[in-house]
């Protein structure tokens, strides 16, 4: 049974995009791994030497160990955003005599031939050989290793199990986000460093190698928990339960119908975002880290006397949605735009729709960072500034703009690492985005004050607020020119 997965699994990568490629795509994806993968093993190698020249007072050892737990933190945030869920077709297998045991076994193996679960053996195995068996004994080197090793794997089924767990309860998403800004913020005012946990794990397990049932441990209650997850959730019924959660969540929004055509347009729009999964993790992904941008610059001081950083960081952080939701503002419906196009749908309701689905998160995004006062009042008047300019210039802007995008996008496609439907059109078009206020703000500020120049930035928005129906006309008509161009660019990518 088990060399029937395989070949399922082996048919599978073969019909895969990744084969559709060119030989030539595909070769030069090979090399850049192989480069990769060479480059990590360098500095494995060249670890010992490198610990020794940051701090010559501290042996390299003790100095690797109170790193690790920082990339173990740094390998899960990576692995939760890339890293797929292990799947094959489950459904047409629940109707065979194919024992579920077997299936979510195989599921928790195939989850093990990620390369993030092959780092340690590029990065740290060279640092066992070369220097913790010379100064420790082979068996204490080897304890140490197969620690680091299990805590990978446990890292692993952690983040299979928590991905899981986020297409039901996408708060999870922001508690890991919470998490991950609690630990920095400890280190950043110097309260707790974190490094102190590996460091008291690593250093007794090189004492003792009894400590070794931690990892071992840890990796077989996540291990046990997935195969129990996927044992208790293969059944059809369930399957069709999920797609009913679903539509409760989009039936409360039912009331937007009653706004018209264009809140009905609205809810249609929040609809596709919510149900797709390329949709869904640009919301659940994209607009935290946006939000939480602000916490890499805020907490030093330094960055404070900086004010076009300030104003780059308060455009970045309200147009977060904008920049990744309107980039794709009618992309989002190429896979039926021939509909659209046929449809009885008036273009200017159309496209207000679309701008409102721009400015209503904008606002919501503005109202989360307001906590961000803690840092300087001077703050939450920077980010209303560029707030009332990503509403009133940047979504008029990216409806005109999207007339030139038109590669066609698949929604039943992950976001992370997926760069279908993104053409050069996509970053040229953030230039202007993230870029214009800033820099029209530090031209103003040469002869204004900060006040003046963020009350004139704001008029500015609210000009844009005021005439957005002028703006989304000359949107409109630009767009009914190109219509059947940007039709033809969705059939044929």
């Amino acid at each position: 049974m088990d060399n029937i997965f395989l070949t399922l699994q082996k048919k599978r990568f073969t019909r895969s995009s990744f084969w559709q490629r060119s030989v030539g795509i595909n070769i030069m994806i090979g090399f850049l791994l192989f480069f990769l993968l060479l480059e990590v093993l360098g500095l494995g190698i060249y670890l010992p030497f490198l610990l020794e020249k940051i701090n010559k007072n501290i042996s390299p050892e003790i100095l690797l160990n109170k790193g690790l737990i920082y990339y173990f933190l740094g390998i899960f945030m990576m692995r939760f955003f890339i890293q797929d869920l292990p799947t094959m077709e489950i459904t047409p297998l629940l109707t065979l005599p194919v024992k579920k045991k077997k299936i979510s076994l195989f599921l928790n193996y195939r989850s093990l031939t990620s390369v993030f679960n092959f780092l340690p053996f590029f990065l740290f195995l060279p640092f066992a050989i070369i220097y913790m068996s010379y100064h420790y004994s082979a068996w204490t080197a080897t304890s140490w290793f197969i620690a680091i090793v299990l805590f990978e794997l446990t890292s692993n089924f952690l983040v299979i199990r928590l991905k899981r767990k986020s297409t039901v309860k996408p708060s999870i998403i922001f508690v890991i986000l919470g998490v991950i800004a609690g630990i920095y913020l400890l280190e950043r005012f110097n309260i707790y460093s974190i490094s102190n946990i590996s460091g008291w794990y690593f250093g007794h397990i090189i004492s003792n190698s009894i400590w070794l049932f931690i990892p071992v441990l840890t990796l077989g209650i996540f291990f046990w928990a997935n195969y129990r997850y996927t044992l208790n959730n293969t059944y059809l019924d369930e399957i069709k339960v999920k797609k009913q959660r679903k539509e409760n969540i989009t039936s409360r929004l039912n009331i937007l119908e009653k706004k018209g055509k264009i809140g009905a347009m609205v809810l249609q729009e929040v609809k596709l975002l919510i149900r797709n999964k390329r949709s869904k993790q640009m919301i659940i992904f994209s607009v935290p880290i946006f939000l939480l941008y602000g916490l890499f610059f805020y907490p030093d001081p330094k960055n404070m006397s900086h004010p076009w950083l300030l104003y780059f960081v308060g455009t970045f952080i309200t147009g977060g949605f904008i920049i990744a939701y309107g980039q794709y503002i009618l992309a989002w419906e190429s896979r039926h735009f021939d509909f659209i196009l046929a449809s009885n749908i008036q273009t200017e309701e159309f496209f207000r729709a679309k701008y409102y689905l721009m400015v209503i998160p904008t606002v919501i995004l503005f109202i989360l960072t307001i906590p961000y006062i803690y840092f300087g009042t001077n703050i939450l008047w920077i980010n209303f500034t560029f707030m009332m300019y990503n509403i009133g210039i940047n979504a008029p802007l990216l409806l005109f703009l999207a007339s030139y995008n038109r590669k066609r996008m698949e929604l039943d496609k992950g976001q992370m690492m997926n760069y279908q439907g993104v053409g050069i059109n996509n970053f040229l078009n953030s230039i202007p985005i993230l870029f214009t206020p800033v820099l029209l703000a530090v031209i103003l500020s040469i002869f204004m004050s900060q006040e003046i120049t963020l009350i004139t930035i704001s008029g500015i928005g609210l000009l844009g607020v005021i005439f957005s129906n002028v703006l989304i006309k000359k949107s409109v008509a630009f767009f009914r020119k190109n219509r059947y161009k940007i039709a033809e660019g969705y059939r044929n990518s």
